[in-house]
C-alpha cells in the first residue's frame, strides 16, 4: 500500500515573510479605500455622506482650538488634560459665561475663577427663594449620590499638595430640602428652555435673548458674597461636614490673602530684575 509522502515543516522565517506580506497588503489596502473614500486628494467618495452626520463647527470653536494648538507648540507651559463634564450635563450658566466666568475685576478675576474648581455658581450667587433654608452639600452631575473623596478637602502629607482624587466633577452645591428630599438648586443644559435657547439664541435679537436671559437669572444674584462669609469660623459652609480635613479647614479660615484684597487697590512687585538689565546695559556701554 503506497503511503502519503511525510508533509515538511516549514521554517520560522516562513512564517514571518508571510505575515509581513499580509501587514503590507492590508496597509497598501487601507490606503487605497482612504483615498477613494475618504481623502480630499482623491474622488472622496464617501466625503458628503461623512459630513452629513458630523455636526457643523462653529467658526469661533475652529478659531479657537486653532489658536490653542498653535499656543501649545510655541509656549513653555504644559497644558495638562483636565476631564470635561458632558455639555448636556453642565450648568445653564456656561451657555453665555462659560466655567470662567469672572473677568470685570482684574485684581482678582483668577482668583474667583479658581473657586469653580470647588463650587457650583449657585453657591455664590443663589438668591435665596424667601421661606427656604440653604443646604450645602457636593453635587456631581455625573452620578447620583457622590461619595468622594473629593478633590480639596485635604492635603498630601508628603508634598503637601492637595490630595489627586478620581471623582473631577463633584462640586459644593446648594440644596433645598422639599418633601423630605435634598433638590440641587441647579440650572442644567439639559433643561427644555436651556435646550431650546441654545437652538435659536443666533436668531435672537438682543432684547429677546435679555429677556430670557432674565428667565434664567430669576433667583440669582449677580455678585457673590464677601471672603469671609466663606473662610471664617462661623462662615457659611460647615467644611467639616463636608469633609475637610482639619488642617485643610484652618488654612482656608485663616487665608491671609483676603487681607490683601480687602485692603489694597495695588501690589508692587521689587523691580529686581529691571535693576539687572539696567546695570547690564550700563556696563556694555561703558565698554
Amino acid at each position: 500500500m503506497k503511503q502519503d509522502p511525510k508533509r515538511l515543516d516549514h521554517p520560522w522565517s516562513v512564517y514571518v515573510i508571510g505575515l509581513l506580506v499580509l501587514l503590507i497588503t492590508l496597509f497598501v489596502l487601507g490606503g487605497v479605500i482612504n483615498h477613494l473614500a475618504f481623502s480630499s486628494h482623491g474622488p472622496g467618495l464617501l466625503i458628503p455622506l461623512v459630513k452629513k452626520f458630523q455636526k457643523e463647527e462653529s467658526p469661533i470653536l475652529k478659531e479657537f482650538k486653532a489658536h490653542r494648538k498653535a499656543d501649545e507648540h510655541r509656549h513653555f507651559h504644559h497644558f495638562v488634560e483636565y476631564p470635561e463634564t458632558p455639555e448636556e450635563r453642565r450648568p445653564v450658566c456656561f451657555i453665555c459665561h462659560s466655567k470662567l466666568a469672572h473677568t470685570k475685576t482684574k485684581k482678582i478675576r483668577a482668583m474667583l475663577n479658581m473657586h469653580t474648581n470647588f463650587f457650583a455658581c449657585e453657591t455664590c450667587h443663589l438668591e435665596p427663594v424667601k421661606g427656604e433654608t440653604v443646604f450645602y452639600n457636593w453635587y456631581s452631575p455625573m452620578e447620583k449620590d457622590p461619595k468622594g473623596p473629593f478633590f480639596g478637602t485635604s492635603y498630601d502629607p508628603e508634598s503637601g499638595e492637595l490630595v489627586r482624587t478620581r471623582d473631577h466633577f463633584s462640586k459644593i452645591t446648594p440644596f433645598y430640602k422639599r418633601d423630605g428630599l435634598y433638590t440641587p438648586t441647579l440650572h442644567m443644559q439639559q433643561g427644555e428652555m436651556a435646550k431650546d435657547y441654545v437652538k435659536v439664541r443666533d436668531k435672537l435679537t438682543p432684547e429677546q435673548r435679555e429677556g430670557v436671559t432674565q428667565k434664567f437669572h430669576t433667583d440669582i444674584r449677580p455678585k457673590g458674597p464677601e471672603c469671609q462669609t466663606c473662610h471664617s469660623s462661623n462662615g457659611i459652609l460647615d467644611l467639616k461636614g463636608l469633609g475637610f480635613s482639619g488642617n485643610r479647614i484652618v488654612d482656608l479660615e485663616n487665608l491671609s490673602i483676603k487681607g490683601m484684597i480687602t485692603k489694597y487697590d495695588e501690589f508692587y512687585l521689587p523691580d529686581l530684575f529691571k535693576q539687572s538689565v539696567e546695570t547690564e546695559t550700563g556696563d556694555q556701554d561703558r565698554q
